[in-house]
């Protein structure tokens, strides 16, 4: 969807045991597209190699990595609801794509927190 967008003067790092692309260090990334790239390699850190998370994998991601934004999952009910949502092709796992929506939907609340602090 997005070839040809990225500069054709990138180099491939690893990361975490899984392959990124990004620019080569003559091109500074900005603020937004190292998010973008952390989001990116955080997924992977968690879905290892297969690329998806199992229900324990985003368990981890959640209380390890967005514990300041999402209460802890304590309770196994609060994570297969959130799982199942999430789950959109039912194959009983979350792949990258399905994800991102967790992403959107607390950065959304994050913003409405700060709109309501600076409003």
């Amino acid at each position: 969807m997005f070839a040809g967008v990225v500069s054709a003067s990138r180099k491939d790092v690893l990361y975490s045991g899984a392959k990124t692309r990004i620019f080569s260090s003559r091109t500074m990334l900005s603020d937004l597209e190292k998010a973008m790239l952390t989001i990116v390699q955080i997924f992977h850190k968690y879905s290892r190699h297969k690329c998806k998370l199992k229900k324990a994998d985003l368990k981890l991601l959640i209380n390890n990595e967005m514990s300041q934004f999402i209460m802890k999952i304590q309770d196994r009910d609060t994570l297969d609801m959130l799982f199942s949502d999430l789950d959109q092709n039912r194959d009983r796992e979350i792949d990258f794509q399905e994800f991102i929506p967790l992403i959107a939907m607390v950065t959304s609340a994050c913003n409405d927190l700060f709109m309501g602090v600076h409003h």
